[in-house]
């Protein structure tokens, strides 16, 4: 769910807009300056290595938020943050760069927390749940680009958001049976850890699902969802949102969501398969040089899944993603990935066709176990009933994820928009730039 921003100044110098403009292109010069400089210092970094700094695993740097606010052991409290300053051009075009960070507290009540999960009660299978999400930036670089889809996945309005206040039931095991209250799609559906490793958001979380009014994170409805065990390998997730209150929620603290009104209610059905080749495999420990080493990399996951949005504008989409073990010669540890979704209301969906796979290598470079290059290639069609003559517009994104410890990881990314805003005869794109990681 992309929303467009403001149109960005185009007139000529010769007058306050012409300096303006300027002032916006020396300054964009600087955003190239700094961040060559910055990729540079990380590169020297990361050929300097030596071949014993990365641990077996990644460590922490500094006390988390619970640990320095001495909570009580029933409560669990969160920070992360994002940041995603990228820079990016077509032929013969101006530079253009962007910051936009994405902070989001979290926090959890549940008397389970502290207890050994053998020998919870029914109560301690209860939590409460809490999100608050800002962003701050500029949202807008695909605009000022003359891309479709938004590069970076922070790139939403800016503000304060309530992406989440709910009531859970947990099994021992952590496996999710019910979930009730104010929620978003996403973990709970579409969503799969593979695409977490990506930044563009056509290629990160959702398969790229466009039709206005999904509760999309940061976008939140009323809801209830179920997960239901089919067996030790598999399981059915089932979910029911009201979509006229997304907006009011999405704007409770002042937030301007850009984006229509619409009624009625989505239902979502999916089913997951974990029981895959390669999942046996991947359950033994990971070595490099005699030592065990964390897996950075998700398990095989096959997810299939399709929603019904009701109301005065009807959607049906079906989708799924599948995500599996490839031993390669090289590195330590590889996934192959495979993506779409298909939507069959051309007039009320204006994106009915996502493409996308992609490869995951853990452990690529000679002393850096840790490491994981991500390749992603996506495509998207537009409705030609909504945008007569667009053609599919697709990406590709090459990153290269640095966990420099459990809380703080970089990630430098390249990016190639080709076909940029369904024309063909634009020029591709090209953006780069890094993803900055915390947690507190």
């Amino acid at each position: 769910m992309r929303v467009p921003g403001p149109p960005f100044d185009v007139r000529e110098p010769g007058s306050a807009a012409g300096s303006g403009r300027l002032a916006r292109m020396a300054a964009r010069l600087r955003f190239v300056r700094v961040t060559a400089m910055f990729l540079t210092l990380l590169a020297s970094q990361l050929l300097s290595e030596p071949a014993a700094a990365q641990a077996m695993a990644p460590q922490p740097l500094w006390p988390s938020l619970q640990q320095s606010l001495r909570l009580p052991s029933w409560m669990e409290v969160g920070l992360e943050l994002t940041a995603d300053p990228l820079v990016g051009a077509g032929a013969n075009a101006d530079p253009e760069g962007a910051w936009i960070q994405q902070l989001v507290l979290n926090a959890t009540l549940s008397s389970g927390l502290g207890r050994d999960k053998r020998q919870w009660r029914e109560i301690d299978h209860w939590a409460l749940n809490l999100q608050l999400t800002t962003f701050n930036g500029d949202p807008n670089l695909a605009l000022a680009l003359g891309a479709a889809f938004p590069l970076q996945t922070t790139a939403h309005p800016t503000g304060v958001w309530l992406t989440e206040a709910a009531v859970e039931r947990r099994a021992a095991g952590e496996e999710l049976f019910i979930k009730a209250g104010v929620i978003a799609l996403n973990p709970g559906f579409v969503e799969a850890p593979v695409l977490n490793n990506y930044i563009h958001s056509a290629l990160n979380n959702t398969l790229n699902l466009e039709t206005y009014g999904l509760p999309i994170n940061p976008f939140v409805a009323p809801g209830v969802m179920a997960h239901v065990r089919l067996g030790p390998g598999s399981e059915l997730r089932v979910g029911q949102f009201w979509l006229q209150p997304v907006n009011r929620i999405a704007s409770l603290f002042g937030v301007n969501p850009q984006q229509p009104t619409i009624s009625g209610s989505l239902q979502m059905v999916q089913w997951n398969l974990h029981d895959l080749p390669g999942a046996t495999a991947i359950r033994q420990p990971l070595r490099y040089r005699s030592q065990v080493i964390s897996r950075q990399l998700p398990a095989p996951l096959l997810q299939i899944g399709g929603y019904n949005n009701t109301g005065p504008d009807p959607n049906q989409v079906v989708y799924g993603l599948l995500t599996v073990a490839a031993p390669l010669p090289v590195g330590l540890d590889h996934r192959l990935w495979f993506g779409f979704n298909k939507g069959f209301d051309p007039a009320n969906n204006p994106n009915p066709t996502f493409l996308s796979g992609g490869w995951l290598a853990q452990g690529l470079l000679p002393g850096r176990p840790l490491d994981v290059l991500a390749l992603g290639v996506g495509r998207t069609s537009f409705s030609q009933l909504l945008a007569p003559g667009l053609v599919p517009e697709a990406v590709i994104e090459l990153n290269y994820n640095i966990p420099v410890s459990s809380q703080l990881s970089i990630q430098p990314v390249v990016q190639w928009i080709l076909q940029p805003g369904g024309s063909s005869s634009r020029a591709p794109l090209v953006a780069g730039g890094v993803q900055l990681t915390l947690s507190f």
